[in-house]
């Protein structure tokens, strides 16, 4: 058979996966419940990326009175018998009351397949390799049935076999990871496991995608890892196989009766007509899904905003004409009212208070994602290659360094590939495995920090005519008015510890200041909705009398510093930025010092600021 009908053939057998719902290839629950303790288990694609985080994400902004767990027990380069022999230190701890199991990539021997790669001998060692995978996958779910622990078998995620990609095409790997799949799928039953299909609906969107230009992939160029979009394109796949509800919220007002027609997770109160418009307050129980700009080309492939994405506002009855949506007496977008009265989207709208708080868990659900993908599990991978084969504790550093040096050392003498991947992973070891302790704890301190403020709270929504000065306001976008300082990140370069707290509307940050030495400090935040045309940053601020503040932005692409180290009045001031040619990904203020000869009467400066803004 020659290659071009054994492609149509894998197509189709790997394909027709895709059309089959979760029950039809398993049986039992793949949803999560409220307080589940959840360890995503797998290799590489769940070690050190983000389809496991956007799933979180997801269920922290649609269900936020389910608070749920999460922890990484991913490991680079690991399989099914890897994940048996480190069950007992690095997944059973977390004492999981559900797991996700996603693991093929590293089982099937891609080493045993190509078009070239034929024979007798090279089928007993890809049978024997699928045969070795699936049993193992029964030892695993052995062990977690055996704590008391759910099972949510996942599909293993594609290897891009069709695509004219940079990567050696070791062409069958993606047959036979949709094999390990059925296969697997088939012990749901006995463990009463539910089985969500990643690999099928993967195949075929990437089939679809690569219709006109083989060049492309949702995976990425090594056939294997997906990049943020594609991890996002796992993410909703596994959300629908999960069951998960698509709605925000859904409410519909009649502008003239004051009557409010259907409620979807929500609830609509004190509906008032007046001359300019019409005015109610609305508490709606989810927050809208705020998708990474990393992942948003993703949107082009999946109908996530249509399916899971929706926050609907409909208001019938109105002038015919433009008008303006306000939301707690911000402009948030214009709309027509054919559009309103056929039911609008906020879940995109990045200037609603509803995004911006999402936007604000996103950020701290980062924070958490983090600590675990660049450091926990370093240390975890580590051990499992390097320290356990040389009968280390999980806590001898100084055993484990000195065989990381050897390792390393060993692999620069013989100048392998691995070298400088293996260079890096020892330096984190060696350098972040003391403070360990610590990044736990801020782990979940973050991870607890996303469920307090996730927290949806009642809006005020008015629907006015379009006047001059309603779409004066609408292009006014707030970054920050600081009712807390979540999604504002530290700049690398800082120097300094500060001081921070937020009330009443006011962050105020207290820096040290030490004479002869310049004192550095930067925060920065991501920005949504800054869009093309000229903008103009404003941040009303107080601080004492000579401290120094500057901003930055990413702008028309590239770093613009729009405040150049202004000095402070001592007094409230709106400071002006020069104007930049959006779109505008991200803020950065600068309180800090132009050079190191500044002399200060106190040992700290202070700064107060109310609100940041762009015109």
């Amino acid at each position: 058979m020659n290659r071009r009908n054994l492609l149509n053939v894998v197509l189709f057998g790997t394909m027709f996966l895709a059309f089959l719902p979760p029950s039809a290839i398993g049986a039992g629950d793949a949803s999560f419940r409220k307080g589940d303790i959840w360890v995503a288990i797998g290799d590489s694609i769940t070690h050190g990326r983000r389809y496991h985080q956007f799933i979180y994400l997801f269920n922290a902004t649609r269900y936020p009175d389910r608070e749920i767990k999460a922890y990484n027990c991913g490991i680079s380069g690991d399989s099914a018998s890897g994940a048996v022999r480190r069950f007992d230190w690095d997944i059973a701890p977390h004492k999981p009351t559900v797991a996700t199991i996603m693991l093929g990539m590293n089982d099937v021997g891609r080493g045993n397949y190509g078009v070239d790669k034929t024979g007798e001998a090279i089928e007993k060692r890809r049978t024997g390799a699928i045969s070795g995978h699936v049993a193992n996958m029964r030892k695993l779910s052995e062990k977690l049935k055996a704590i008391g622990c759910r099972i949510i078998y996942i599909t293993p995620s594609i290897y891009d076999q069709t695509g004219d990609l940079k990567a050696a095409n070791c062409f069958g790997v993606n047959d036979a990871l949709g094999t390990c799949g059925q296969r697997v799928g088939k012990l749901a039953p006995e463990f009463k496991a539910g089985v969500v299909d990643l690999h099928g609906p993967m195949t075929a969107l990437n089939a679809e995608y690569q219709a006109e230009d083989k060049t492309r992939t949702i995976v990425g160029q090594d056939r294997v890892h997906p990049a943020d979009f594609g991890q996002f394109i796992m993410a909703y796949y596994i959300l629908k196989g999960q069951g998960v509800s698509g709605t925000v919220a859904e409410f519909a007002v009649d502008a003239q009766s004051k009557q409010v027609g259907r409620e979807l997770n929500c609830k609509v109160t004190s509906v008032n007509v007046t001359a300019e418009g019409v005015t109610f307050a609305c508490l709606e129980n989810a927050l809208p899904y705020p998708v990474l700009p990393a992942a948003a080309k993703a949107l082009e492939l999946i109908p996530f905003m249509a399916e899971m994405n929706r926050e609907i506002i409909t208001v019938t009855n109105l002038p015919e004409g433009d008008h303006v949506l306000f939301i707690d007496g911000t402009p948030v977008g214009k709309y027509t009212a054919a559009e309103l009265s056929s039911g609008v989207n906020l879940a995109a709208n990045a200037a609603t208070p509803m995004y911006r708080q999402a936007l604000n868990v996103m950020e701290a659900d980062g924070r958490r994602h983090a600590i675990p993908a660049r450091k926990l599990r370093t240390f975890a991978a580590q051990h499992h290659f390097t320290g356990s084969r040389a009968k280390l504790a999980y806590d001898d550093y100084e055993g484990m360094k000195k065989a990381l040096t050897a390792k390393v050392e060993e692999l620069r003498q013989k100048k392998h590939s691995l070298y400088g991947y293996m260079r890096g992973q020892a330096k984190a070891y060696i350098e972040y495995k003391p403070q360990e302790r610590q990044l736990v704890a801020d782990m979940e301190a973050a991870m607890a920090e996303v469920w307090q403020i996730n927290k949806p709270v009642s809006h005020t929504f008015e629907v006015r005519r379009a006047t001059e000065e309603a779409l004066a306001a609408l292009r006014r976008v707030i970054v920050d008015d600081f009712d807390t300082f979540s999604g504002w990140s530290t700049i690398g370069w800082t120097t300094v510890k500060p001081t921070v707290s937020a009330a009443n509307g006011i962050v105020t940050i207290v820096a040290p200041r030490e004479a002869g030495v310049r004192d550095m400090l930067g925060y920065s935040k991501r920005v949504a909705g800054v869009t093309d045309g000229k903008h103009v940053l404003k941040v009303r601020i107080k601080a004492l009398k000579g401290s120094h503040i500057g901003a930055e932005m990413p702008a028309d692409g590239k770093n613009q510093r729009v405040l150049n180290y202004v000095r402070a009045s001592g007094e409230w001031q709106v400071l002006t930025g020069t104007p930049v040619e959006g779109p505008v990904s991200s803020v950065t203020l600068i309180l800090a010092e132009p050079g190191g000869n500044s002399k200060w009467d106190s040992t700290s400066t202070t700064y107060q600021i109310d609100r940041v803004w762009f015109e």
